[in-house]
């Protein structure tokens, strides 16, 4: 920036108003770096400016939720049962009307924010086209990571789309602080990581998910299947990847000894037949390292994104101890009853066309495609299982005129919600082991013919 140009010769004031009204983080680094004054300036204001603009990052209705985030992610991972039940008493507990926050906490927030804008739009990218191919055809087929064949841009949210989405993100991360075992950095010592989690899926359930409305306990649903199916994608790719670039011999173990710890060991294990049967818990275990890991996850390409994703760890018994069957799938499981069943009256027409009075959703209410799908009362239960046909393309957060354009409101909500976009099937197929090498085999061993074992000889 020019010694003399306009920014320079405003008045200190004007100068620090400017500051206070940048967008985004990034604005602000590119103004002080380019103008020595402006830098000047923010240095005498840094708390203000940063609190500011931290909070501009989020819809006014998740600024507590995001503070939080911010708050706890501080703390050392993993939380103790009693720093966890205390924090669940209080959450979240955190006013956005605070003038300034620290610096360390503004900082987190610009990085959460940062997340973010990149689940979000991977997200929109991800589930949108679902939501409008229905809108055309119930005759859909959905790829097991969602990638549509041709990726359409980002569309434009609006303020309460963007907000339920950063809410669901936020929630899902405090989530992941409060029960996850591990924390996420990739060096850590993963043989110090206690074996259960700080409260079982049971407590988890009751203290934290069941406090929210049903239809906000949906969106954090939503998420956990997007994050599942995304990493179930990639998990996908590198078994076929696998199947091309690895040799049969590489499956073939000598059948002495501890024969599962030598899988194990073998840096193959997930793409073996064993194996095979533990990947969904593989991938439980990703989603409990959080928001920013998952993000190198998929923002990574090749062998550094193999790496990341499969997390070759040597011990055996450490390896069999990150396997998460704790987290939030099975906590989402304990849902009990929901307790608005029956205390709504009728919301909506029960034939289609959904006839909705549009009203600006400033606090984030009862979101329109809840009323479409649930239009004479609540689900009776907040698991809801059946409902992953509307959860797939994420009901819950798009806005009335987003719904009407895609042509879904015109389907019968009991017909979209019947679909089964079942990423679980690639679970079940033929392992990279099965693929290179045939079926396993049987063999009785001839020194105990009352025990068998399944071994793969080389053919």
């Amino acid at each position: 920036m020019p010694k003399n140009s306009a920014l320079e010769l405003l008045a200190p004031e004007i100068q620090l108003q400017v500051l206070f009204d940048v967008a985004t983080p990034d604005d602000l680094h590119a103004l002080i770096q380019a103008s020595p004054r402006l830098y000047q300036v923010f240095l005498l204001n840094k708390h203000t400016i940063l609190s500011a603009v931290a909070r501009r990052q989020f819809h006014p209705t998740v600024i507590p939720d995001a503070v939080f985030v911010a708050k706890i992610s501080q703390l050392g991972q993993p939380l103790s049962r009693e720093t966890v039940i205390e924090l669940c008493k209080t959450y979240p507990s955190e006013s956005h009307e605070e003038l300034t926050i620290s610096i360390p906490i503004s900082a987190a927030l610009c990085e959460l924010a940062s997340n973010l804008r990149f689940f979000v739009g991977d997200y929109v990218r991800n589930t949108l086209p679902i939501m409008e191919g229905l809108g055309r055809s119930l005759d859909l087929d959905v790829l097991p990571e969602y990638w549509p064949e041709d990726p359409v841009s980002c569309p434009k949210l609006s303020d309460s789309e963007t907000g339920r989405l950063q809410r669901a993100f936020c929630r899902f991360e405090t989530y992941r602080l409060f029960f996850a075992r591990c924390p996420s950095g990739f060096d850590h010592d993963l043989g110090a990581c206690p074996y259960d989690p700080s409260l079982t899926p049971v407590e988890q359930a009751s203290l934290f998910l069941q406090q929210f409305p049903d239809f906000q306990i949906t969106e954090i649903n939503c998420i956990r299947d997007y994050l599942y199916r995304r990493l179930r994608g990639i998990c996908g790719r590198l078994e076929d990847e696998a199947a091309d670039s690895l040799s049969p011999e590489t499956f073939i173990f000598a059948q002495d000894g501890d024969v599962e710890s030598v899988e194990w060991r073998s840096g193959v294990y997930l793409f073996t037949k064993s194996g095979k049967a533990y990947q969904n818990d593989h991938i439980e275990y990703l989603m409990s390292l959080g928001l920013p890991y998952i993000r190198q996850v998929l923002g990574s390409t090749g062998e550094e994104q193999k790496n990341l994703f499969i997390r070759h760890i040597a011990n055996p018994s450490d390896v069999i101890g990150h396997l998460e069957t704790q987290f939030i799938t099975r906590a989402l499981d304990f849902l009990g009853l929901n307790p608005a069943r029956g205390d709504i009256p009728l919301l909506a027409k029960t034939d289609p066309p959904f006839v909705y009075e549009i009203n600006a959703d400033v606090e984030l209410d009862i979101p329109d495609a809840w009323q479409w799908a649930h239009p004479r009362a609540p689900p009776f239960t907040l698991k809801e299982s059946p409902l992953k046909g509307l959860r797939d393309w994420g009901y819950v957060f798009w806005d009335f005129d987003r719904l009407r354009e895609s042509g879904i409101l015109e389907r019968s909500r009991d017909d979209v919600r019947k679909i089964k976009f079942n990423e679980y099937e690639a679970a079940d197929g033929p392992s990279v082991q099965e693929r290179l090498l045939g079926p396993s085999t049987p063999l009785f061993s001839p020194e105990d013919e009352s025990e068998s074992a399944i071994i793969y000889e080389a053919s």
